[in-house]
């Protein structure tokens, strides 16, 4: 499914891993996903998140809220470290070894699995593309899509920024038709 990613799509989805790592989370959902959008501003969907006060810092602040406030905490890692350091594996100087042979931070591991409802937003942002004619998945369709489906903590945290969801909506369609200009 996702050699119909974009370049710009593609590194939303490593950045939205790398949020969910970062914030000791053992899944990737929508709130990932949203972050990884957010951080990639050079893209369409980023474009229209700042333009609408998005930004990472925030959005990541209000996500650890909500899922705090849903009993979701960061320690999901820190559990896994704790239980492979009974066994005599010492995650740190794994870690260490991988910056040495790969370079600081390259080798990430284990990449955490997606939510049932991030995978249907991935697989929503196809049928947002094909609905507007396009070949690719831009991160102009993971935000429709993620939109569309309108349940997640994604959607969530555009709310608790004060952002509409479907104004958001609507500026992404008007630079979009902008764009085909």
């Amino acid at each position: 499914m996702f050699e119909l990613f974009t370049s710009l799509a593609k590194r939303a989805i490593v950045v939205a891993q790398d949020e969910a790592m970062a914030l000791g989370h053992d899944f990737i959902g929508t709130e990932h996903l949203l972050l990884g959008m957010a951080g990639v501003p050079e893209s369409t969907a980023g474009a229209v998140l700042h333009q609408h006060g998005v930004r990472p810092a925030p959005a990541r602040a209000e996500a650890v809220r909500l899922l705090d406030a849903m009993g979701i905490s960061g320690t999901a890692w820190q559990d896994a470290a704790d239980a492979l350091a009974t066994i005599g594996i010492d995650v740190e100087e794994v870690r260490r070894r991988a910056d040495e042979s790969f370079g600081p931070g390259r080798f990430l591991y284990p990449r955490p699995p997606y939510t049932a409802r991030a995978k249907t937003v991935l697989e929503l942002s196809v049928r947002e593309s094909r609905d507007l004619g396009h070949d690719r998945v831009g991160t102009e369709h993971m935000l429709l899509a993620m939109i569309t489906e309108g349940n997640g903590v994604g959607v969530k945290i555009l709310t608790g920024l004060q952002v509409d969801p479907a104004g958001l909506r609507s500026a992404l369609l008007a630079r979009l038709a902008a764009a085909k200009s």
